[in-house]
């Protein structure tokens, strides 16, 4: 299975939004509760992928012309990391990552800086992340969203 990396373009944002949000619901179901969850999809809602586009690098994957991954990278901070649940564990989310870091290295960046999940920690670590510091959100139903910021030496 091969898929393409290539910048995003405005058509993307329809069904780059879908992947995401189908992303989310999938990999997260049974780690965050329902609320978090809620909280990840308005934090990728279409407007904001569009406006992060328009600040920084996205990058897609795409595979028998469906976007099947993304990854943005905005000055020192890399963001929106998701690969569809089938295509993981393939190895194209480090290509996504490593095209990402390589662009932050050609802007001249010495270091680089993200959030990660609970589900995603040890992919980043395994990448030469280190932990910064764990941070949570509590919710009102009792739950709570905890993300890992970590950074990585380039």
């Amino acid at each position: 299975m091969t898929e393409t990396l290539r910048p995003f373009q405005p058509a993307d944002l329809g069904p780059l939004h879908a992947l995401v949000a189908r992303t989310i619901e999938t990999s997260y179901a049974g780690v965050y509760g329902r609320l978090a969850i809620d909280h990840f999809h308005g934090h990728h809602s279409a407007e904001q992928i569009r406006k992060d586009a328009a600040d920084g690098f996205t990058l897609v994957a795409e595979h028998a012309g469906l976007l099947v991954g993304t990854g943005t990278v905005a000055g020192e901070h890399i963001g929106r990391m998701y690969v569809a649940p089938e295509h993981q564990g393939r190895g194209l989310g480090r290509r996504i990552l490593d095209a990402l870091e390589q662009r932050a290295r050609d802007d001249g960046r010495e270091s680089v800086y993200l959030g990660a999940s609970i589900p995603a920690r040890t992919f980043y670590e395994r990448l030469g992340y280190g932990l910064v510091r764990e941070d949570a959100h509590e919710f009102a139903d009792g739950g709570r969203l905890v993300w890992f910021r970590m950074v990585k030496r380039l």
